[in-house]
């Protein structure tokens, strides 16, 4: 899977919306919003950091540490995230997850996003 067959997947999903907080177009942020378009939640950040593709994903705080306890050389703490957001996210590259593997994070994900809504 690649970064646009990622994004499309998140894109598919009820609500779900794409934002380029940052300068370029090279880190997407897929969020949904509440359908009466009040608050929105950040469910996946799509982005290339030093020529590898990433994904960036939200869970509980303690699968997050359990995912980067047993797969440290795969999953790490959420890349270009703030301190109070650090337990929630974790980023990984792209093509060291099983395609099926990286849709139940983004389903999880936005699960979480949706609940904060």
């Amino acid at each position: 899977m690649d970064k646009q067959q990622l994004a499309e997947y998140c894109l598919a999903k009820e609500s779900a919306y794409l934002d380029f907080p940052f300068a370029g177009d090279d880190y997407a942020v897929v969020k949904v919003k509440k359908t009466d378009g009040g608050k929105n939640r950040i469910f996946a950040e799509i982005f290339t950091l030093q020529g590898v593709d990433m994904l960036t994903f939200s869970t509980d705080e303690n699968t997050a540490l359990f995912l980067r306890e047993n797969f440290p050389d795969i999953i790490v703490r959420g890349w270009h995230c703030p301190p109070v957001q650090a337990k929630y996210k974790s980023s990984m590259a792209i093509k060291l997850v099983e395609d099926e593997q990286l849709l139940q994070f983004i389903d999880a994900s936005y699960q979480m996003a949706l609940s904060k809504l």
